[in-house]
């Protein structure tokens, strides 16, 4: 999922005689982050929310939760949903011509497909009363600024502003008489509260393949200048990948995808733990 922007003949020659001597264009090393900031709560009435600068890109997440009747599809389950929109300063135009509105929906797709499955939220522990009273619980995801990684970034930012989604405790009180309804008994202190079934902090780490080199975290240059980018999706809790996620129309060099699945298992890991950091300084 790229932006389009154009970069000059001039330019990618100069990007791509720098990778192939180990250089970036900011003098980071080929693995690289650049500097991640997150800033947790900033939206004081949303269940959860979180904002995250990382390089360039700047994004902001709010979580957003509502008591509704369960889906007839699966009664017995909560629902999950997860939209991404751009601010208008961002071109949002893809290099095959999708809009905007279509990139923002593609992206959503992709985000619940490699980071909100069911393994990942426990859609089941969102519901209180079967076919009656489940947790509704929506994720709206603001693009600001787009420098490239985007993915990434918006995984770390949905992890963070998950993991620190308080949902109110909500007791079923049984009907006592016979058609009487089922009343809801809720406790808003946030000392009370029942944590987000977040069963695995799904992290994207995305691996771009630029000729016979490989870089982390590319800028939005970089990503142009890409013959395969390949997103591996690491559990930040156990460190086991729980996905994969090829984009670009190169191949992407299989012989090195031991050596580059460890290298993700390796910087999701660093992830986690300024993710804690911050987390712990919030609390």
């Amino acid at each position: 999922m790229q932006p389009l922007q154009r970069i000059s003949e001039a330019q990618k020659q100069f990007l791509l005689d720098g990778v192939a001597q180990g250089l970036r264009s900011d003098g980071r090393g080929p693995f690289d982050f650049r500097r991640i900031t997150f800033e947790l709560g900033p939206i004081p009435t949303a269940t959860g929310s979180c904002r995250v600068r990382a390089g360039e890109t700047e994004l902001l997440v709010t979580v957003k939760c509502d008591m509704a009747k369960p889906s007839r599809l699966r009664p017995d389950a909560g629902q999950f949903q997860v939209t991404v929109e751009c601010a208008a300063s961002v071109s949002v135009a893809l290099a095959d011509s999708y809009s905007g509105d279509d990139w923002g929906k593609r992206l959503s797709v992709l985000l619940e497909t490699l980071c909100a499955t069911d393994s990942v939220v426990d859609r089941k522990a969102l519901c209180l009363l079967p076919g009656v009273f489940a947790w509704e619980v929506h994720v709206d995801v603001l693009v600001l600024t787009c420098g490239g990684n985007l993915l990434d970034s918006v995984s770390l930012a949905l992890c963070a502003a998950l993991s620190e989604t308080v949902l109110p405790k909500v007791d079923v009180m049984e009907a006592v008489e016979e058609g009487e309804e089922v009343q809801l008994k809720v406790d808003d202190r946030p000392e009370a509260g029942v944590p987000f079934p977040l069963q695995k902090l799904p992290l994207c780490v995305t691996v771009a393949q630029i000729q016979d080199r490989f870089l982390l975290d590319v800028t939005s240059e970089e990503e142009m200048c890409a013959d395969a980018m390949l997103c591996v999706i690491v559990d930040g809790k156990t460190g086991d990948i729980i996905g994969l996620h090829k984009s670009g129309r190169g191949l992407f060099d299989v012989t090195t995808l031991p050596a580059m699945l460890e290298r993700c298992r390796g910087t999701a890991a660093a992830l986690v733990q300024q993710l804690d950091r911050e987390l712990s300084l919030k609390v």
